[in-house]
C-alpha cells in the first residue's frame, strides 16, 4: 500500500473508533438531557396496551408541582418512540443511565417524563412521553 492509502485508513479506523465509543450501552448521560421535564413524581398506574399498536401503554404519573415542572398530575402515554431510562447508582457519582423496557416500570417507581407533541390541557393532563427517567428509589 502507499502511503496515501496508509493515511486514509487510519483517518478511517480513527473516526469508526470515535464513533463507536460514544454508542455504548450504558450512557453517562440520556439524549436530549437538556429538555425540560414536564412533570416529577411517582407512577401511580400503569396500563398495558392490549392491542397491537405504536401505543405500548399508559401510565398515571402524579408529584408535587416542582419550579422546574409543569404539572403535577398526567396520564402519559408510551410508545415505541419514547426513551426509557433506569438511573443505576443515583447517589455514586458514577450513575449512568441504562435503557429499560416499557415492561419494566412498575408502580411506585420515582419519574421524571418529558412529553412531545401536543398536551390535552384537561386535568389531570394527558400527553405522549419523550423520554421517561426512572430513578432507584420507590415512593413510601
Amino acid at each position: 500500500m502507499n502511503s496515501k492509502k496508509h493515511i486514509a485508513l487510519y483517518i478511517i479506523l480513527f473516526f469508526s473508533i470515535f464513533l463507536f465509543t460514544g454508542c455504548c450501552p450504558n450512557q453517562q448521560f440520556p439524549p436530549n438531557s437538556d429538555d425540560q421535564v414536564d412533570i416529577r413524581g411517582t407512577i401511580l398506574n400503569i396500563v398495558p396496551t392490549q392491542v397491537k399498536s405504536d401505543i405500548l401503554g399508559t401510565i398515571y404519573v402524579e408529584g408535587p408541582l416542582y419550579e422546574d415542572t409543569s404539572y403535577d398530575k398526567a396520564y402519559i402515554s408510551i410508545t415505541s418512540s419514547t426513551q426509557i431510562f433506569k438511573i443505576d447508582n443515583l447517589l455514586s457519582s458514577s450513575s449512568q443511565f441504562i435503557p429499560i423496557p416499557f415492561i419494566e416500570l412498575q408502580t411506585g417507581m420515582i419519574v421524571e417524563v418529558t412529553f412531545t407533541g401536543p398536551v390535552l390541557e384537561s386535568y389531570p393532563v394527558q400527553a405522549t412521553a419523550k423520554k421517561i427517567v426512572v430513578f432507584d428509589t420507590f415512593a413510601q
